[in-house]
Protein backbone atom coordinates (compact mmCIF):
# COMPACT_ATOMS: atom_id res chain seq x y z
CA UNK A 1 0.00 0.00 0.00
CA UNK A 2 2.80 2.44 1.18
CA UNK A 3 4.76 1.49 -2.33
CA UNK A 4 1.80 2.35 -4.12
CA UNK A 5 0.52 5.47 -2.27
CA UNK A 6 4.56 6.49 -3.32
CA UNK A 7 3.79 6.05 -6.90
CA UNK A 8 0.65 8.21 -7.21
CA UNK A 9 1.83 10.79 -5.31
CA UNK A 10 5.23 11.35 -8.25
CA UNK A 11 2.42 10.98 -10.55
CA UNK A 12 0.81 13.99 -9.12
CA UNK A 13 3.26 16.13 -8.57
CA UNK A 14 4.45 15.53 -12.29
CA UNK A 15 1.02 16.50 -13.28
CA UNK A 16 0.79 18.84 -10.95
CA UNK A 17 3.94 20.51 -12.16
CA UNK A 18 2.59 20.56 -15.98
CA UNK A 19 -0.56 21.93 -14.89
CA UNK A 20 0.75 24.87 -13.40
CA UNK A 21 3.33 25.16 -16.53
CA UNK A 22 0.38 25.78 -18.85
CA UNK A 23 -1.64 27.80 -16.56
CA UNK A 24 1.47 30.63 -16.06
CA UNK A 25 1.81 30.72 -19.79
CA UNK A 26 -0.59 33.77 -19.88
CA UNK A 27 1.38 35.16 -17.24
CA UNK A 28 4.59 35.97 -19.30
CA UNK A 29 5.77 39.74 -19.09
CA UNK A 30 4.15 40.25 -15.69
CA UNK A 31 6.98 40.41 -13.05
CA UNK A 32 6.65 38.05 -9.91
CA UNK A 33 5.74 40.73 -7.36
CA UNK A 34 2.66 42.15 -10.13
CA UNK A 35 1.02 38.40 -9.92
CA UNK A 36 1.52 38.28 -6.37
CA UNK A 37 -0.57 41.49 -5.80
CA UNK A 38 -3.15 40.60 -8.61
CA UNK A 39 -3.70 37.51 -6.57
CA UNK A 40 -4.42 39.02 -3.27
CA UNK A 41 -6.46 41.58 -4.53
CA UNK A 42 -8.54 39.11 -5.96
CA UNK A 43 -9.36 37.26 -2.81
CA UNK A 44 -7.72 38.74 0.30
CA UNK A 45 -8.65 36.19 3.25
CA UNK A 46 -8.50 33.32 0.74
CA UNK A 47 -4.83 33.90 0.07
CA UNK A 48 -4.33 34.61 3.72
CA UNK A 49 -5.38 31.05 4.59
CA UNK A 50 -3.71 29.36 1.89
CA UNK A 51 -0.25 31.09 3.29
CA UNK A 52 -1.10 30.33 6.66
CA UNK A 53 -1.73 26.58 6.04
CA UNK A 54 1.56 27.11 4.84
CA UNK A 55 3.48 28.60 7.60
CA UNK A 56 1.64 25.76 9.58
CA UNK A 57 3.17 23.36 7.94
CA UNK A 58 6.57 24.52 7.65
CA UNK A 59 6.75 25.38 11.78
CA UNK A 60 5.86 21.75 12.17
CA UNK A 61 8.36 19.10 13.99
CA UNK A 62 7.31 17.35 11.48
CA UNK A 63 7.36 19.85 8.61
CA UNK A 64 9.83 16.80 6.60
CA UNK A 65 6.12 15.51 6.11
CA UNK A 66 3.72 18.18 6.48
CA UNK A 67 6.35 20.13 4.10
CA UNK A 68 4.75 18.83 0.86
CA UNK A 69 5.62 19.96 -2.20
CA UNK A 70 8.35 21.57 -0.26
CA UNK A 71 9.78 24.79 -2.38
CA UNK A 72 12.79 23.86 -4.61
CA UNK A 73 14.62 27.44 -3.83
CA UNK A 74 15.36 26.02 -0.18
CA UNK A 75 16.91 22.56 -1.50
CA UNK A 76 20.53 22.39 -1.29
CA UNK A 77 22.03 18.93 -2.45
CA UNK A 78 18.62 17.30 -1.53
CA UNK A 79 18.83 18.71 2.02
CA UNK A 80 16.30 21.22 2.99
CA UNK A 81 16.79 24.56 4.30
CA UNK A 82 13.85 25.10 6.67
CA UNK A 83 15.76 27.64 8.83
CA UNK A 84 17.10 29.96 5.82
CA UNK A 85 13.76 29.43 4.73
CA UNK A 86 11.96 30.71 8.48
CA UNK A 87 14.22 34.05 8.35
CA UNK A 88 12.30 34.92 4.98
CA UNK A 89 8.92 34.23 6.30
CA UNK A 90 10.23 36.48 9.33
CA UNK A 91 10.69 39.10 6.87
CA UNK A 92 7.23 39.58 4.97
CA UNK A 93 4.57 41.71 6.40
CA UNK A 94 0.62 41.21 7.25
CA UNK A 95 -0.33 40.60 3.08
CA UNK A 96 -2.82 43.68 3.34
CA UNK A 97 -0.02 45.37 3.87
CA UNK A 98 1.96 44.16 0.76
CA UNK A 99 -1.21 45.61 -0.62
CA UNK A 100 -0.92 48.84 0.99
CA UNK A 101 1.77 49.51 0.16
CA UNK A 102 2.40 48.66 -3.22
CA UNK A 103 2.95 51.60 -4.86
CA UNK A 104 5.19 52.98 -1.74
CA UNK A 105 8.23 53.37 -1.68
CA UNK A 106 8.83 51.77 1.82
CA UNK A 107 7.42 48.63 0.00
CA UNK A 108 11.01 46.76 -0.15
CA UNK A 109 10.54 43.12 -0.49
CA UNK A 110 13.17 41.22 -0.84
CA UNK A 111 13.62 38.84 -3.65
CA UNK A 112 13.84 35.93 -1.67
CA UNK A 113 10.50 36.91 0.13
CA UNK A 114 8.93 37.56 -3.37
CA UNK A 115 9.55 34.00 -4.71
CA UNK A 116 8.41 32.48 -1.93
CA UNK A 117 5.13 34.30 -2.18
CA UNK A 118 5.28 33.34 -5.71
CA UNK A 119 5.51 30.38 -5.45
CA UNK A 120 2.90 29.33 -2.88
CA UNK A 121 0.18 31.63 -3.95
CA UNK A 122 0.82 31.06 -7.88
CA UNK A 123 2.93 28.58 -8.44
CA UNK A 124 0.92 25.87 -6.15
CA UNK A 125 -1.98 26.64 -8.61
CA UNK A 126 -4.05 23.80 -7.36
CA UNK A 127 -6.31 24.13 -6.01
CA UNK A 128 -7.80 27.19 -5.68
CA UNK A 129 -9.71 28.85 -2.38
CA UNK A 130 -12.37 30.88 -2.21
CA UNK A 131 -14.11 32.40 0.77
CA UNK A 132 -17.44 32.07 1.14
CA UNK A 133 -19.58 35.08 2.39
CA UNK A 134 -20.86 34.97 6.21
CA UNK A 135 -24.62 34.52 4.95
CA UNK A 136 -23.85 31.51 2.83
CA UNK A 137 -22.19 29.27 5.91
CA UNK A 138 -25.53 27.60 6.87
CA UNK A 139 -26.35 26.90 3.66
CA UNK A 140 -22.82 24.79 2.93
CA UNK A 141 -23.41 23.42 5.84
CA UNK A 142 -26.67 21.92 5.21
CA UNK A 143 -25.01 19.64 2.67
CA UNK A 144 -24.36 17.62 5.41
CA UNK A 145 -27.64 16.59 7.53
CA UNK A 146 -26.67 16.46 11.20
CA UNK A 147 -28.37 15.91 14.35
CA UNK A 148 -25.86 17.21 16.99
CA UNK A 149 -25.11 20.48 17.62
CA UNK A 150 -21.54 21.92 16.93
CA UNK A 151 -19.86 24.72 16.49
CA UNK A 152 -20.17 27.21 13.54
CA UNK A 153 -16.74 27.85 11.63
CA UNK A 154 -15.74 31.79 11.93
CA UNK A 155 -14.88 31.52 7.88
CA UNK A 156 -15.59 28.96 5.27
CA UNK A 157 -13.56 28.49 1.80
CA UNK A 158 -14.64 26.92 -1.27
CA UNK A 159 -11.53 24.49 -2.71
CA UNK A 160 -11.52 24.57 -6.08
CA UNK A 161 -10.15 21.77 -9.05
CA UNK A 162 -8.81 21.99 -12.32
CA UNK A 163 -11.53 19.92 -14.49
CA UNK A 164 -8.63 19.25 -16.61
CA UNK A 165 -6.01 18.02 -13.65
CA UNK A 166 -5.29 14.11 -13.38
CA UNK A 167 -7.25 13.95 -9.98
CA UNK A 168 -10.63 15.88 -10.90
CA UNK A 169 -10.69 13.29 -13.71
CA UNK A 170 -10.19 10.16 -11.83
CA UNK A 171 -12.53 11.36 -9.30
CA UNK A 172 -15.31 12.22 -12.27
CA UNK A 173 -14.28 8.64 -13.48
CA UNK A 174 -14.75 6.93 -10.22
CA UNK A 175 -18.23 8.37 -9.96
CA UNK A 176 -19.69 7.49 -12.83
CA UNK A 177 -21.91 4.62 -11.64
CA UNK A 178 -22.59 6.26 -8.28
CA UNK A 179 -23.92 8.71 -5.79
CA UNK A 180 -22.08 11.18 -4.07
CA UNK A 181 -22.07 11.95 0.06
CA UNK A 182 -21.02 14.74 2.18
CA UNK A 183 -19.24 14.44 5.74
CA UNK A 184 -16.53 15.94 7.92
CA UNK A 185 -12.77 14.58 8.31
CA UNK A 186 -11.18 16.24 11.09
CA UNK A 187 -6.79 16.89 11.22
CA UNK A 188 -4.08 18.88 12.61
CA UNK A 189 -3.43 22.45 11.02
CA UNK A 190 0.03 21.28 10.21
CA UNK A 191 -1.49 18.46 7.48
CA UNK A 192 -3.48 20.93 5.10
CA UNK A 193 -1.01 22.17 3.22
CA UNK A 194 -0.63 18.50 2.42
CA UNK A 195 -4.28 17.48 2.07
CA UNK A 196 -5.00 20.19 -0.12
CA UNK A 197 -2.25 19.98 -2.69
CA UNK A 198 -2.44 15.43 -3.08
CA UNK A 199 -6.19 15.07 -1.31
CA UNK A 200 -5.97 12.57 1.59
CA UNK A 201 -3.78 9.58 0.61
CA UNK A 202 -1.23 10.30 3.32
CA UNK A 203 -3.58 10.85 6.03
CA UNK A 204 -4.73 6.60 5.69
CA UNK A 205 -4.83 5.56 9.32
CA UNK A 206 -3.36 2.53 9.24
CA UNK A 207 -3.46 -0.20 12.53
CA UNK A 208 -6.78 1.65 13.57
CA UNK A 209 -9.40 -0.54 15.70
CA UNK A 210 -11.55 -0.32 12.55
CA UNK A 211 -9.74 -1.36 9.68
CA UNK A 212 -7.33 0.76 7.39
CA UNK A 213 -8.72 3.98 5.67
CA UNK A 214 -9.65 7.91 5.93
CA UNK A 215 -12.10 8.05 8.74
CA UNK A 216 -14.95 10.66 8.00
CA UNK A 217 -18.11 11.54 9.89
CA UNK A 218 -21.98 12.87 9.17
CA UNK A 219 -21.30 14.60 12.71
CA UNK A 220 -19.82 18.26 12.50
CA UNK A 221 -19.03 17.68 16.43
CA UNK A 222 -17.20 14.31 15.89
CA UNK A 223 -14.69 15.80 13.62
CA UNK A 224 -13.73 18.55 15.32
CA UNK A 225 -11.31 17.24 18.41
CA UNK A 226 -9.31 15.88 15.75
CA UNK A 227 -8.74 19.32 14.31
CA UNK A 228 -6.35 20.51 17.45
CA UNK A 229 -6.23 23.76 17.47
CA UNK A 230 -2.38 24.77 15.80
CA UNK A 231 -0.22 28.09 15.97
CA UNK A 232 -0.70 29.57 12.11
CA UNK A 233 0.69 33.28 10.79
CA UNK A 234 1.12 35.70 13.40
CA UNK A 235 0.37 38.45 10.82
CA UNK A 236 -2.55 36.77 9.87
CA UNK A 237 -5.87 38.29 8.95
CA UNK A 238 -8.44 35.55 10.06
CA UNK A 239 -6.27 35.04 13.52
CA UNK A 240 -2.73 33.30 14.56
CA UNK A 241 -4.29 30.07 15.82
CA UNK A 242 -6.39 27.98 13.91
CA UNK A 243 -8.28 24.79 13.48
CA UNK A 244 -9.74 23.44 10.40
CA UNK A 245 -12.20 20.96 9.49
CA UNK A 246 -12.33 19.49 5.82
CA UNK A 247 -16.21 19.10 4.48
CA UNK A 248 -15.48 16.38 1.89
CA UNK A 249 -17.68 14.64 -0.50
CA UNK A 250 -17.01 11.02 -1.42
CA UNK A 251 -17.81 8.42 -3.95
CA UNK A 252 -20.66 5.75 -2.05
CA UNK A 253 -18.50 3.05 -3.32
CA UNK A 254 -19.62 -0.60 -2.02
CA UNK A 255 -15.75 -0.52 -0.24
CA UNK A 256 -16.96 2.10 2.27
CA UNK A 257 -18.06 0.73 5.45
CA UNK A 258 -20.38 2.36 7.14
CA UNK A 259 -24.02 1.52 9.12
CA UNK A 260 -27.37 1.51 6.92
CA UNK A 261 -28.54 5.18 5.81
CA UNK A 262 -32.23 3.77 5.42
CA UNK A 263 -32.66 2.25 9.13
CA UNK A 264 -32.53 -1.14 7.91
CA UNK A 265 -30.80 -4.10 9.14
CA UNK A 266 -28.27 -4.58 6.82
CA UNK A 267 -24.51 -4.87 8.05
CA UNK A 268 -22.78 -5.96 4.64
CA UNK A 269 -20.90 -3.00 5.00
CA UNK A 270 -21.05 -2.35 8.95
CA UNK A 271 -17.60 -3.47 9.49
CA UNK A 272 -13.98 -4.21 7.46
CA UNK A 273 -11.96 -6.74 6.64
CA UNK A 274 -9.47 -5.53 8.85
CA UNK A 275 -11.28 -4.41 11.93
CA UNK A 276 -10.14 -5.76 15.52
CA UNK A 277 -13.33 -3.95 16.93
CA UNK A 278 -15.99 -5.04 15.10
CA UNK A 279 -18.74 -2.88 13.22
CA UNK A 280 -18.06 0.87 12.24
CA UNK A 281 -19.64 3.19 14.78
CA UNK A 282 -23.08 5.05 13.75
CA UNK A 283 -22.05 8.34 11.89
CA UNK A 284 -19.30 7.55 10.25
CA UNK A 285 -17.58 6.39 7.67
CA UNK A 286 -14.66 4.54 6.52
CA UNK A 287 -12.92 5.09 2.88
CA UNK A 288 -10.32 2.27 2.10
CA UNK A 289 -8.81 4.15 -1.14
CA UNK A 290 -8.30 7.96 -1.15
CA UNK A 291 -9.88 8.94 -4.44
CA UNK A 292 -12.72 8.38 -3.33
CA UNK A 293 -12.89 11.69 -1.43
CA UNK A 294 -12.61 14.93 -2.51
CA UNK A 295 -11.95 17.72 -0.28
CA UNK A 296 -14.69 20.43 -1.17
CA UNK A 297 -15.11 22.70 1.51
CA UNK A 298 -12.36 24.04 4.44
CA UNK A 299 -14.25 25.19 7.57
CA UNK A 300 -11.96 27.55 9.92
CA UNK A 301 -12.09 28.35 13.69
CA UNK A 302 -10.22 31.16 14.87
CA UNK A 303 -9.09 31.25 18.73
CA UNK A 304 -6.81 34.38 18.71
CA UNK A 305 -7.77 37.83 17.69
CA UNK A 306 -6.65 38.62 13.55
CA UNK A 307 -3.68 40.90 12.94
CA UNK A 308 -5.38 44.66 12.22
CA UNK A 309 -7.14 44.71 8.65
CA UNK A 310 -6.54 48.24 8.45
CA UNK A 311 -2.93 48.99 7.68
CA UNK A 312 -3.04 52.41 8.95
CA UNK A 313 -3.99 50.73 12.47
CA UNK A 314 -0.65 48.77 12.72
CA UNK A 315 1.35 51.86 11.42
CA UNK A 316 -0.33 54.22 14.18
CA UNK A 317 1.31 54.11 17.92
CA UNK A 318 -1.64 52.57 19.43
CA UNK A 319 -1.51 49.89 16.19
CA UNK A 320 2.67 49.59 17.14
CA UNK A 321 1.21 48.51 20.81
CA UNK A 322 -1.12 45.64 19.84
CA UNK A 323 1.57 44.11 17.59
CA UNK A 324 4.41 44.14 19.93
CA UNK A 325 2.94 43.49 23.72
CA UNK A 326 5.58 41.86 25.25
CA UNK A 327 7.93 45.32 24.40
CA UNK A 328 4.97 47.37 25.83
CA UNK A 329 5.10 45.54 28.74
CA UNK A 330 8.58 45.43 29.02
CA UNK A 331 9.10 49.58 28.58
CA UNK A 332 6.62 50.01 31.26
CA UNK A 333 8.09 48.07 33.97
CA UNK A 334 11.09 50.40 32.88
CA UNK A 335 9.71 52.59 33.14
CA UNK A 336 8.12 52.01 36.40
CA UNK A 337 11.17 50.70 38.10
CA UNK A 338 12.62 54.26 36.60
CA UNK A 339 9.83 56.17 38.33
CA UNK A 340 10.32 54.82 41.58
CA UNK A 341 14.61 55.09 41.58
CA UNK A 342 13.91 58.64 41.19
CA UNK A 343 11.50 59.24 43.48
CA UNK A 344 13.94 58.21 46.11
CA UNK A 345 16.78 60.23 44.46
CA UNK A 346 17.86 63.75 46.19
CA UNK A 347 19.47 65.43 43.32
CA UNK A 348 16.34 64.46 41.49
CA UNK A 349 13.90 65.46 43.97
CA UNK A 350 16.18 69.04 44.05
CA UNK A 351 15.79 69.58 40.44
CA UNK A 352 12.07 68.59 40.30
CA UNK A 353 11.73 71.48 43.28
CA UNK A 354 13.69 74.34 41.30
CA UNK A 355 11.71 73.38 38.06
CA UNK A 356 8.25 73.68 39.99
CA UNK A 357 9.63 77.23 41.62
CA UNK A 358 10.43 78.40 38.56
CA UNK A 359 7.24 77.79 36.76
CA UNK A 360 5.15 79.02 40.24
CA UNK A 361 4.33 76.20 41.81
CA UNK A 362 5.25 76.33 45.33
CA UNK A 363 4.87 73.42 48.21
Amino acid sequence: MEGDNRVVQDVKETTHSKNTKTELKGNVGKTKLALVLEYLEKDLIAADLKWSLFIAACHSYRYDSCLKPFPSMYLKDDVKDIDLMKEDIIKIPALNLVIFLKDSEKCHLEKSTIDLLYWVLIQQKEPTLKSIPNSEIDNVLKLVPSELFAKRPDYIFKVEYCRESMMERTWTSSKENYDTLFAYHGSRLENFHSILNFGLQQHLNKNTLFGQGIYLSSELIVSLPYSQNGCAWGKSLIGSELSVVALCEMINHPTINCQSKDGSNDKSRAKAKDSFAGEVPHKFYLVPNSDLVRVRYLLVYSTCPPYPHNPLESRTFFGWLKEHKYATILIAYIAMLASVGFSHNQYIQRFYKMICHKIGLYF
